[in-house]
């Protein structure tokens, strides 16, 4: 019965030699794959017009965000470098001044960005605009007179541009004072509306607006509009939440509408020239305020955005009326190593979570203004946890913080951390074609120490 099996010794020797060894055949050898991160820094002007934005520097870090790598912007803003990790931790460190203020820190972290995505920096200086606005705008300044259908009270007065104030000539006129529009030296001039919402005899809510595109100045030191477009009335659904809309036309925002809570319609602008190519980007919002938070001002909110070119569409938004699972009144899913956890408030994919310190010039010991903004998972550790090399006297973990925000994100058309990255380290300028942006939902913390 056993003449067929292999005596033990044997069969040793026999496994021994099938097969191949190590040896008979060499490894070939992998090639590492390699990626090129490229980010650009600019400064934008009045005009519209990007500059190259030298003042910042990129800290590439590890999975820890101790710093491996510096670099510095070239002249041209341009940053980049090769690496052979797809995903990569990089924080920012640019010179930031806004207004009136003095020039200070605005820092930016990206938690597993995208190596092979063209990133970019939107720097705000605004001390140098006006040299930059000397080489490429044309920018005029001088009032705006326009005439319309009568109103018996005003409730809002509105314009694309920037005007420093308004008045009342009559019922049926109003004067927008200071008005200033840009364009290149070789452009034309944008198009921009001034539109005046209110009421009329009967109290019935009523809006005018005009149009406008040639800002020449002339000896009067006055443009004249006439408002030929008419609002229509929107009823909005219930329950009645916050709500604003707005116009996007040619890239520039038009016919700004805010409605309180409980308001059940707004006024509208769809019937316009240019309503063809409008899109319509409306916002709603429900607040909760937490009655017995240690904070000195603690305010939690849903967020929920759509555009669209159907104002019907656009204003379906409706905020979550539930209270976001934030850890009320403590609010401590950030712990004192800089971990954090904000899984409990669950299906939002990304956190955007933005320090401003109180913080002090290491050479003249003056305030200067700073702040730290993280783009993450929804929970993971935080860039502040290592030190930032370079600006540790500035800013580190036991510098003050004057207040936290926090936006957990979520786009309804996607629920990959991978897309959300891509977005927030490119270019995320609102662009009404881009899917990404159209349904958007979030929920905001919002504490101030």
């Amino acid at each position: 019965m056993n003449k067929y099996l292999i005596p033990p010794l044997l069969l040793t020797l026999f496994l021994q030699g099938c097969g191949s060894s190590s040896s008979d055949t060499p490894d070939i050898p992998v090639e590492p794959v390699e990626y090129t991160f490229s980010l650009t820094a600019q400064l934008t002007n009045d005009c519209g017009v990007a500059s190259a934005f030298t003042d910042v520097e990129l800290l590439l870090q590890d999975d820890t965000w101790q710093t491996l790598d510096t670099y510095q912007a070239d002249v041209n803003g341009l940053i980049t470098f090769v690496t052979e990790s797809e995903f990569i931790n990089y924080t920012l460190v640019a010179k930031d001044q806004q207004g009136t203020e003095a020039e200070g820190l605005n820092v930016v972290s990206y938690y597993q960005a995208n190596s092979a995505t063209p990133s970019h920096y939107q720097a705000q200086f605004d001390n140098k605009l006006d040299d930059l606005n000397e080489i490429t705008c044309e920018c005029v300044k001088q009032d705006l007179k326009l005439t319309h259908r009568s109103f018996a009270a005003q409730t809002s007065v509105t314009s694309s541009l920037d005007f420093a104030s308004s008045s009342i000539i009559d019922s049926g006129t109003t004067l927008f004072e200071g008005v200033r529009a840009c364009k290149t030296l070789d452009g034309v001039w944008p198009l921009s509306s001034f539109s005046i919402s209110g009421r009329d005899i009967n109290e019935k809510s009523i809006g005018v607006a005009g149009f406008i595109d040639e800002f020449t100045v002339n000896d009067e030191g006055l443009w004249l509009l006439s408002a030929l477009e008419f609002a229509d009335e929107f009823q909005l659904t219930p329950p009645y939440q916050e709500t604003s809309t707005n116009q996007i036309i040619q890239g520039t925002e038009h016919f700004s509408v805010e409605v309180a809570k409980d308001e059940q319609s707004l006024l509208i602008f769809d019937t316009h020239p240019y309503v063809s190519e409008a899109y319509y980007q409306s916002h709603a919002s429900v607040t909760f305020v937490p009655s017995d938070s240690i904070f000195r001002s603690s305010v939690i909110k849903n967020h929920h955005q759509i555009i669209s070119p159907s104002a019907e569409e656009s204003l379906s938004i409706m905020a979550s009326e539930y209270q976001p699972a934030f850890n009320e009144p403590y609010f401590d899913e950030i712990n004192a190593d800089g971990s954090y956890d904000y899984s409990a408030v669950a299906g939002y994919p990304m956190a955007i979570i933005n320090f401003t310190f109180t913080a002090y010039d290491p050479d003249t010991k003056l305030l200067m203004p700073a702040k730290w903004t993280f783009y993450g998972a929804d929970k993971g550790v935080l860039a502040i946890s290592a030190p930032l090399t370079g600006y540790e006297d500035i800013i580190n973990l036991d510098t003050n913080i004057e207040s936290t925000n926090v936006r957990l994100i979520k786009s309804n058309m996607n629920n990959d951390y991978q897309d959300y990255i891509k977005h927030y380290q490119g270019d995320s300028a609102l662009d009404v074609n881009n899917d990404f942006v159209r349904n958007m939902t979030a929920a905001e913390l919002a504490l101030k120490f």
